[in-house]
């Protein structure tokens, strides 16, 4: 199948600040880590993996899954395949210079004589805290057999659903589910993003704040694979902040991102462009589990052929997050420019995410994300016009069977339309389907060092 001394007290807050941006985002944390069994022990039962929580401790899984696919990347006949995958995340204890890593890979083998490919996410953030100042440098680094599904791998039906993939510049606290980029076809690809963020408080309630990233994309084109749009993206941001009050902040950003498609193939007129954008920000916690954030403003695009000129177009993103003991759900609403995701030479489009997940009776775990997103040309008179409409769907059910290992059932439906395809490389078209079922064996963390 193809398929993040002693102090004085606002300096200590400052440090546990830098150390929470640093945990892992996970937009539906597994709850199974804090259920006890239903046996007289305070021993925690599993339901799959989840991402550590606590500062000095590791956490890592093995899972064993065969999956079932219907026109997956274009095949039509229906495939099966055997996966074997893991899973490791640590965090440190460190306040001055908090560090974590969260790795996911595997590979499959495919039972109808079509080749066998690997994959894997590895993402690292190293935190400085240097007096009233907080530096960040992260890096992710990923090698898929197509776009990036739901789940911390990437990769549908190895039971990692309800773990989001750790994006580079952002922080716990905004844990939307990440927007869903235009399928491809099958097309091994290296993606490898890095960045660093700088924030200093100006005074008890405001702060300021920059971030810097530079992101490749880089198709492999083997034996196996259609090739497709590489590109460079480079970013800048500069921000304000000023919380209001215990419940709401607001602040102001102003972003610049530039994107190039060196050695452009399959013919496609692939110029750099570049988008700027300034945006209010708002956010507001209704209640202890329940908050919102709002940002919206002007974006002008300029595109790099002759005679063209700058166009306006409206940057917007909306999220909202529950976070309770049980139960967990978020919502994100994105319009910007992109990249193009290997398909395009840039677009812009409309993402809208959503994920729930929730534990019941201690032992069952279950996760729903879903995604569409409408990708359009940019706005310029020299893009050619196309159209995509993405929909994917993915929900898993997991049970512990004792204390350490699981199983689970899962299943994803990924659909794409499109008008213009002349204009793209490498395009999905078409509706499939993937089941998986599998073990997962995923002990209690292990403890690293002293909180």
């Amino acid at each position: 199948m193809r398929h993040a001394s002693q102090p004085a007290a606002p300096v200590a807050c400052q440090i546990k600040a830098a150390l929470f941006m640093l945990l892992p985002l996970v937009a539906l944390p597994a709850s199974s880590a804090a259920q006890a069994l239903p046996v007289a022990t305070a021993s925690p039962v599993s339901t799959g993996f989840s991402l550590p929580s606590v500062a000095g401790t590791l956490q890592y899984a093995v899972s064993a899954s065969q999956s079932y696919a219907t026109n997956y990347y274009g095949d039509s006949s229906v495939n099966s395949s055997t996966n074997l995958s893991g899973d490791l995340a640590f965090i440190t204890t460190s306040q001055l210079y908090p560090f974590n890593m969260v790795f996911s890979g595997g590979r499959a083998w495919s039972s109808s004589g079509q080749s066998a490919y690997d994959f894997f996410n590895l993402a690292m953030t190293q935190g400085i805290h240097a007096q009233r100042w907080t530096f960040v440098l992260s890096d992710s680094v990923s090698y898929l057999p197509g776009t990036a599904h739901p789940g911390l791998s990437g990769v549908p039906g190895v039971g990692d659903l309800g773990v989001n993939p750790v994006q580079p510049g952002t922080t716990a606290g905004t844990g939307a589910p990440p927007s869903q980029g235009v399928l491809t076809g099958y097309s091994s690809r290296v993606s490898n993003s890095i960045s660093l963020s700088i924030a200093r408080p100006i005074t008890g309630k405001t702060s300021f704040s920059a971030m810097g990233s530079y992101a490749i994309n880089r198709f492999v084109n083997d034996s196996n694979s259609t090739p497709g749009l590489d590109s460079n993206n480079e970013s800048g941001s500069l921000g304000i902040s000023h919380r209001i009050d215990a419940r709401d902040s607001a602040g102001g950003n102003y972003s610049y991102t530039r994107s190039t498609f060196p050695g452009a193939n399959a013919g496609l007129a692939a110029p750099a462009f570049s988008s700027q954008s300034v945006s209010v920000q708002y956010s507001h916690q209704f209640t202890r589990k329940l908050g919102m954030s709002a940002s919206a403003g002007p974006a002008w695009n300029n595109t790099d052929t002759p005679g063209s000129t700058s166009t306006h177009s409206l940057y917007a993103n909306l999220s909202v997050i529950y976070a309770g003991k049980f139960s967990q759900a978020a919502m994100a609403y994105t319009h910007s420019t992109n990249s193009g995701y290997g398909v395009v030479g840039g677009s812009l489009s409309d993402s809208v995410s959503f994920s729930t997940g929730r534990t019941l009776d201690r032992v069952w775990n279950c996760s729903l994300t879903a995604a569409y997103s409408k990708t359009s040309e940019l706005p310029s008179a020299a893009s050619l016009p196309f159209t995509f409409h993405t929909t994917v769907l993915g929900v898993q059910v997991s049970r512990a069977i004792v204390r350490s290992l699981s199983a689970y059932a899962s299943y994803t439906l990924q659909n794409q339309t499109n008008q213009g395809a002349a204009a793209a490389v490498d395009l999905f078209s078409g509706l499939s389907n993937v089941t998986g079922f599998g073990l997962t064996y995923s002990p209690m963390a292990i403890r690293l060092g002293h909180s």
